[in-house]
């Protein structure tokens, strides 16, 4: 028999109900299924329903609030927090859940402080901005978990050469900011590598619910599809989503994946193969992509 291909399942939380009902949720599938995953935490405010200002401003938007049904996937409290509601905590309100995360035998990292903030103005942030992000998510990790963190994956997969800069100062062991393309560091244009990157392959639910993919195989045969093209494939999912109505559909895919050629690991176990043989890790340089089914752009990375 041929050597299982190793396979991670990458969780973005990016809302507070994401946190307090998704979280647990997923933690239940996987003890079910036997897998384990690497979270991806928000740890700050719930900006959510600031995203209602994408609708004047990225293109493409509206159609995917449309296709996914985003009130009624996300929660109206959700889609007015940091609106009309106040922001509410997100990991740094749930710290038992935090820790049981980890107890479980899973991942825990750093997705965000703000995620919203992040993902809208990351652009024009400095260099400083972007350090007090990042200082303020670790202050809380490390408060919650007593240990520093070892990944960081960017908002939405948007980041900058200026983030690049930032990470390598912060003691990052790997992030997973971009989609497609292979594990690489990063060569930003002052010169700077980044920490190992590690991208998430081929679509995320939501994407195919914009697209008008209605039926679960067909969201399954797309999944799969995609992780088979790619070295080490890293499927995400979201709390609000895969931890919320589409929990059935979840379900389903692990049990195809189990049935192929894949080994399910937590991210920070593929990192450390790659790592024992640095030498053989391209360096690239940082792009940006469109994605069919989601709206503006997306990091990835170009030779």
């Amino acid at each position: 028999m041929s050597e299982k291909r190793l396979l991670a399942l990458k969780v973005d939380v990016d809302t507070h109900d994401g946190m307090r009902d998704g979280v647990p949720r997923l933690l239940e599938i996987f003890r079910r299924e036997g897998v384990r995953a690497t979270f991806f935490l928000s740890f700050g405010p719930d900006n959510a329903g600031k995203a209602v200002y994408n609708l004047f401003r990225e293109k493409g938007f509206f159609k995917k609030m449309l296709k996914t049904r985003a009130p009624s996937l996300y929660g109206l409290r959700t889609v007015l927090s940091g609106t009309l509601l106040p922001a509410r905590p997100i990991a740094t309100k749930f710290p038992n859940l935090v820790r049981q995360i980890e107890a479980e035998g899973h991942e825990c990292e750093i997705h965000a402080w703000d995620h919203r903030f992040w993902q809208d103005h990351i652009e024009a942030l400095s260099f400083d901005a972007i350090k007090d992000q990042f200082l303020k998510a670790i202050t809380a990790y490390r408060g919650i978990l007593s240990h520093p963190a070892r990944a960081v994956a960017a908002p939405s997969w948007k980041i900058t050469d200026t983030v690049i800069a930032t990470e390598t100062v912060m003691g990052i062991e790997y992030a997973s900011d971009l989609r497609d393309g292979p594990p690489c560091f990063l060569r930003s244009k002052n010169g700077t590598r980044s920490p190992l990157q590690i991208p998430t392959t081929g679509p995320c639910l939501e994407e195919l619910l914009t697209l008008g993919i209605t039926r679960e195989r067909d969201w399954v045969s797309r999944i799969l599809d995609a992780a088979g093209k790619a070295p080490f494939p890293v499927l995400a999912l979201h709390a609000e989503v895969e931890g919320g109505p589409y929990a059935r559909f979840l379900t389903r895919l692990l049990k195809e994946i189990k049935k192929g050629p894949y080994e399910i690991v937590p991210l920070g176990n593929i990192a450390e193969t790659l790592l024992t043989e640095k030498e053989r890790i391209p360096t690239r340089r940082l792009t940006r992509i469109t994605l069919p089914g989601r709206a503006g752009w997306v990091s990835s990375s170009t030779p």
